[in-house]
């Protein structure tokens, strides 16, 4: 009498475990898009203004004829 019961209490843990997996593997997924879509679009525009920036204030600087823009 406990063994069919018993049965079927593994076979809805083994349904709870594969649905906790596959949940599991979507959100390791949605983190690793997250990831991605932060640095394109954080990250590497913070790098590339760090040189941007400067060759920026040289072009300005040949422009208006001054060894810097921001001293006047």
């Amino acid at each position: 009498m406990e063994q069919p019961n018993q049965n079927f209490d593994r076979e809805q843990e083994r349904q709870m475990l594969e649905e906790i997996l596959e949940h599991t593997r979507k959100t390791k997924n949605y983190m690793k898009w997250q990831l991605i879509i932060t640095v394109a679009l954080v990250v590497i525009p913070l790098l590339a203004a760090m040189f941007i920036i400067p060759f920026a204030f040289k072009s300005l600087s040949q422009v208006y004829g001054t060894s810097g823009i921001l001293m006047q």
